[in-house]
């Protein structure tokens, strides 16, 4: 095999493997094929409110879950833009969707 040829397959190897190693960019950081049970306890990457037809229901992957619907153990109490209430047993807890972020008003232009 000559060293052009050599070359060739060499970088053409390099090259799958980096390949495989690149992330979905149409994804969250993150993102992945995690059951909700195992996303429960931390409201893990991935979550979002969606509201369909004025109801809101919170996105876990590609799944929806209303209030009332079951989340892997825990039932979803209440769902707000930024929040989920999930109770399990007589323990609700309430899971920040976006850590480290502080809604607040802006007062009016004069």
């Amino acid at each position: 095999m000559n060293r052009f040829a050599l070359a060739l397959l060499s970088g053409l190897l390099s090259l799958s493997a980096v390949a495989q190693n690149l992330r979905d960019p149409t994804q969250p950081p993150g993102a992945g094929a995690v059951s909700p049970a195992a996303t429960v306890r931390t409201g893990g990457p991935g979550w979002s409110v969606i509201v369909v037809d004025g109801r809101a229901h919170v996105a876990v992957g590609t799944r929806l879950y209303a209030e009332g619907q079951m989340l892997g153990r825990a039932r979803v109490e209440r769902i707000t833009e930024t929040e989920v209430w999930l109770r399990e047993g007589q323990a609700v807890r309430k899971i920040s969707l976006y850590a480290g972020v502080q809604r607040r008003s802006v007062p009016a232009a004069p």
